[in-house]
């Protein structure tokens, strides 16, 4: 199992090879980093404002993302983390 610390952390590189996990692992991890980063409270608060701003994420990120290629989503993703690092 990989460490949550390293998945919260913005300054590992991103990869195609990345592990792919299950859908258990994915909600504890990400609630891991989430209350790492956020504090359970907040935490709690972004998955409602997720799901009440967004009901269907599949069709968010299609519009949000179809257009543009995988280098380009990566690019994004690098400068998001360079432009917001985590405190």
């Amino acid at each position: 199992e990989v460490s949550h610390q390293y998945l919260c952390e913005s300054s590992h590189e991103l990869s195609a090879e990345a592990q792919v996990y299950t859908s258990d692992e994915i909600m504890t991890l990400g609630m891991k980093c989430l209350v790492e980063k956020l504090g359970h409270v907040n935490a709690e608060q972004f998955i409602n404002s997720v799901r009440a701003s967004c009901p269907d994420y599949t069709l968010w990120r299609r519009q949000v993302f179809d257009d543009l290629s995988l280098e380009e989503i990566n690019e994004m993703a690098r400068q998001d983390a360079a432009d917001n690092p985590f405190e």
